[in-house]
């Protein structure tokens, strides 16, 4: 009984020790931001889904935000990656870019100028479970539609620090 708890107290002091913490809440270093995209944006999603938590109010007037956040263009591609030697399809490339651009209102000059995300992901393709591959596909653009919005989101607060 008391191993088992010496054991866990080790492996805190460890966790602790090597400096792991969770992942707190994203600190963009704005307070207000205005938040757009052309058409359906899935990575405007995220992004409104990673700031709800933290201090960053979203606002639908730009006028009242410190900065607008305008996702440009969003497009998601499959091709084909590997070929088995039968000339068979044995990975795809996943790949999403996202195009974005920071802006504050009333500056000519753009906090970030249009720029683009590249997120790639490899994923196996089976003649057996082809079902099972589409899911397994829609949850790696899940996957890649959140880590866009945090790179996006990490390059934000770059540029507000001044780095």
């Amino acid at each position: 009984m008391w191993s088992s708890r010496l054991a866990l107290g080790l492996a805190v002091l460890a966790l602790a020790g090597c400096g792991f913490q969770l992942r707190g809440e994203e600190r963009i270093g704005i307070s207000r931001l205005h938040l757009s995209s052309v058409g359906a944006s899935q990575v405007a999603v995220e992004l409104r889904r990673s700031l709800a938590t933290g201090s960053t109010q979203i606002v639908t007037d730009p006028a009242k935000a410190e900065a607008s956040l305008r996702i440009i263009t969003e497009t998601r591609d499959k091709t084909i990656f590997t070929l088995t030697g039968a000339g068979r399809v044995y990975e795809y490339e996943l790949r999403l870019t996202t195009s974005y651009q920071l802006t504050e209102p009333g500056k000519e000059e753009p906090l970030i100028a249009p720029s683009e995300i590249v997120v790639r992901r490899l994923i196996t393709y089976s003649e057996t479970a082809p079902l099972a591959k589409e899911a397994e596909e829609q949850l790696l653009f899940k996957d890649m539609y959140a880590e866009s919005a945090g790179l996006i989101l990490r390059r934000i607060a770059v540029v507000k620090r001044g780095l």
